[in-house]
């Protein structure tokens, strides 16, 4: 349990400071947000079908430490909330997102878990 723990704070510490250094890079807030959530459902596709059904110290660290902290659906959310004609962004960035995550972990299936073949 607190080895858990400790890798799920040393993910999201990680993935904290490269969101931050993401937004910060692009400066723009929406592109920045865009550019993080897109960036974080490739990742996580790949974790799926890199690791399986497997649950590992290694996974827990990289998809709900790293990045579950470096993506922000919620600030999506909120855009589309405080901005309703931007609720056509927020839909289509969570259906790519969505396309996204499954071409990845399709990827990491097939690729990375099989050795390339």
């Amino acid at each position: 349990m607190v080895a858990r723990a400790a890798v799920i704070f040393a993910g999201g510490f990680i993935g904290t400071a490269a969101r931050v250094a993401v937004t910060e890079a692009i400066g723009h807030e929406a592109i920045a947000l865009a550019t993080v959530n897109l960036t974080g459902c490739l990742v996580i596709g790949l974790i799926s079908g890199y690791f399986g059904p497997r649950v590992t110290l290694l996974r827990i660290f990289l998809a709900v430490g790293g990045v579950a902290s470096f993506t922000s659906w919620s600030s999506l959310a909120l855009q589309g909330v405080a901005s309703p004609g931007a609720m056509i962004l927020v839909v289509a960035e969570t259906m790519v997102g969505i396309i996204v995550a499954g071409l990845g972990h399709l990827y990491a299936m097939k690729r990375l878990r099989r050795g390339g073949s």
